[in-house]
């Protein structure tokens, strides 16, 4: 089973999905759409489940399977058209239905697989089962108020009835009531992405103000504002606020990167950067101390060794995209015009385009005539390339 690998897709549909090759995108606004952990982490067991199952590419082999009896109802119903255009469209018309039955039968049984094995992983992780029919209730509670072609795009590509809800809502029921409690790390990404994804600032900090001025606030919330804050270059706010949460809890991963981020704002490079060393130095694998280590660096003109630190993130995260297109940066801006090209076609076959994944290796080849390693590793890649482009 290929090892699952998450992304975050920034879009205003409620959706999650799993690709070839393990990829699970998981849409922003699904993110917000979660009133618990658990049921973040539902959907996230869902789509690891189908991943685990092959789902992607029995679907694939199936309609593959259903192409032929398909094409020949379709033959069958042009030759009865011919001499009776009624009674051919009638025929059509019921291969077509009959195909999109099928179809919907094979995804419905595939979704309630899932829903099992997800569950199991939901109590295997110590988490609430019962967050897997809570979302799906909601979900389908919600399109009540939509019209057919407003419907939330997880139910286009979710198939969901009644059945489904009553089977997952049985399954964590017969596992006896326990109370949960979300980890503050849920509630600090969702923050996160609360900002990340709104455009309009002044609407933002109006919310952070209203919010964080109720008693059940917590400090979630004092984050998401800070980050709001830092959005508009209001740095001495934003480190008074995460001041104050630093001193309630120091080691927090959130809280240090985004005092790191106003500290660099106030052009505290210095400040900054001990600081994201020493986050590196305790979270040497973790993928955002190590983007926001390059970062800081970047802001600080140290090109160099941003490039240094992405390089070794580079073989932790082979197939992240923003962690290639940062490193392709931070090598342009140090003079490695060769390195930058050659990663930068690295970026392009993560999205699948071979032929720009082509031009930027000539060019790699061209600048690296001197370097005879990197000139192997472009010659193989291009190989890679006319392979994948044959295939």
């Amino acid at each position: 089973m290929p090892t699952p690998y998450f992304f975050i897709v920034k879009s205003n549909e409620i959706n999650a999905f799993a690709g070839p090759g393990g990829y699970i995108g998981i849409n922003t606004q699904l993110i917000l759409a979660t009133d618990n952990e658990s049921e973040l982490a539902a959907v996230m067991a869902h789509e690891i489940a189908h991943v685990r199952l092959h789902h992607l590419y029995q679907r694939i082999e199936h309609e593959k399977q259903m192409r032929i009896p398909l094409l020949a109802s379709l033959l069958a119903s042009a030759a009865l058209g011919v001499v009776n255009p009624t009674l051919g469209s009638g025929a059509l018309m019921a291969s077509m239905t009959g195909f999109a039955q099928d179809n919907i039968n094979f995804t419905r049984a595939n979704e309630k697989e899932a829903d099992r094995i997800g569950i199991g992983m939901l109590i295997k992780s110590g988490l609430d089962p019962r967050g897997m029919a809570g979302f799906f209730k909601k979900m389908q509670q919600n399109s009540r108020y939509y019209y057919t072609a407003n419907i939330p795009a997880i139910l286009r590509t979710h198939p969901l009835d009644e059945e489904r809800i009553a089977e997952a809502e049985n399954r964590s029921q017969n596992l006896g009531k326990t109370q949960y409690t979300d980890s503050l790390n849920y509630r600090l990404f969702k923050e996160l992405i609360r900002v990340s994804v709104t455009n309009n600032n002044k609407q933002l900090l109006d919310y952070y103000q209203i919010q964080c001025q109720k008693r059940n606030s917590g400090p979630a919330c004092q984050y998401g504002y800070a980050l709001a804050l830092l959005d508009t270059n209001q740095f001495q706010q934003a480190q008074a606020r995460l001041t104050s949460l630093l001193a309630q809890d120091h080691d927090n991963l959130f809280y240090q990167i985004a005092m790191a981020q106003a500290e660099t704002g106030s052009k505290q490079f210095e400040i900054a950067l001990k600081r994201l060393s020493d986050l590196q130095a305790n979270y040497p694998e973790n993928y955002a101390a190590i983007m926001a280590h390059a970062q800081g660096l970047l802001a600080a003109g140290k090109a160099e060794q941003a490039a240094s630190v992405l390089l070794k993130g580079s073989r932790l995260f082979k197939r992240d995209l923003p962690l290639c297109e940062e490193l392709a940066q931070a090598q342009a801006a140090s003079k490695q015009k060769s390195y930058a090209y050659f990663t930068q076609a690295q970026c392009q076959l993560l999205q699948g385009r071979r032929r720009d994944a082509m031009r930027q290796l000539k060019q790699a080849k061209i600048l690296a005539k001197n370097d005879r390693y990197l000139q192997a590793r472009i010659s193989a890649m291009m190989e890679e390339v006319k392979f994948l482009s044959e295939d």
